[in-house]
């Protein structure tokens, strides 16, 4: 079960990096104007054979989520467009993989009691002991009804559409000729920045804050929960730290990425990512509420 956690981990990695990979791969930014070139901006009249001839990923998935921005943005503006896009496209994802958010859940409360095994056997390698602690820790993943591995299928998930819906926001009509509250979305941070115009940083900045949070509150609130079931762990019965534990450094390292990513990407991404976070928060506490009654 750990090497799995560590492989888990890997594969979140691996996922990031080919995001970013894929990302800098695509020639739709002009490098002289550093504006989407006009032959790859999808309108709302293009033609879904027009997109889907640049290969299918950006046929299937690419158009699809450019025009439903283009749709709400041109009703209103383009900051409202992504807005509800973001909100429609993460229900969706939360449909999908609804299951696998609540065995996360469960997984982050069962996390003190996975530790106790390991302390447990911690230091023994003979065969016995192995099976003892692989077989106390298969009860503990029956006690929570966690199926390990299906967590992993909301990356699977997500990751090709967070690819889509980074193209779409930067190649969306609405996006590339409108504005949000007067601010230009296809700026960057970096731009904003070297400017001194703080609009700019600031949705930078919430992006940021969101981020973080979106991925300590699952840990919170199995903290929340195991109080409230006056579950107290001993500290005995908890490895000795000498740093900051695997969750905390994870979740640093994953928020610093998207800072380092973030500062010149189109700020418009930057908006995606703050609301996207920001629902996620807002699932995670349905699901601790709805889901993981006592």
């Amino acid at each position: 079960m750990k090497n799995l956690f560590k492989n888990k981990k890997k594969l979140l990695l691996l996922s990031v990096f080919l995001l970013i990979f894929v990302a800098g791969c695509a020639n739709y930014v002009d490098p002289e104007t550093n504006r989407v070139r006009e032959e790859f901006i999808i309108y709302a009249n293009t033609s879904f054979s027009e997109v889907f001839n640049e290969g299918w990923f950006a046929g299937i998935f690419v158009w699809p989520l450019a025009q439903i921005i283009n749709f709400f943005g041109n009703l209103t503006d383009a900051g409202i467009g992504i807005l509800i896009t973001t909100i429609l496209f993460n229900i969706v994802i939360a449909i999908l993989s609804i299951k696998s958010q609540v065995q996360n859940q469960r997984m982050q409360m069962m996390q003190p009691e996975v530790q106790k095994i390991q302390r447990k056997y911690e230091g023994k390698t003979d065969d016995a002991s192995r099976m003892r602690m692989a077989q106390e820790t298969q009860a503990l993943y029956a006690k929570y009804q966690v199926n390990p591995f299906s967590s992993i299928l909301i990356l699977i998930i997500q990751m090709p559409v967070l690819m889509a819906f980074y193209y779409a926001v930067q190649r969306a009509a609405v996006v590339v000729n409108g504005t949000f509250l007067g601010i230009d979305l296809t700026r960057t941070p970096s731009e904003g920045l070297s400017e001194m115009q703080w609009p700019y940083l600031l949705i930078f900045g919430v992006m940021i804050l969101l981020q973080f949070l979106s991925m300590k509150v699952p840990a919170w609130l199995a903290k929340q929960r195991k109080k409230k079931s006056g579950i107290k762990e001993k500290n005995y019965a908890q490895p000795k730290k000498s740093g900051p534990d695997q969750m905390t450094m994870m979740t640093i390292f994953s928020t610093a990425m998207i800072a380092f990513i973030g500062f010149t990407w189109p700020v418009a991404m930057s908006y995606y990512w703050a609301v996207s976070s920001l629902v996620r928060i807002i699932q995670n506490i349905i699901i601790d509420k709805v889901f993981l009654k006592d």
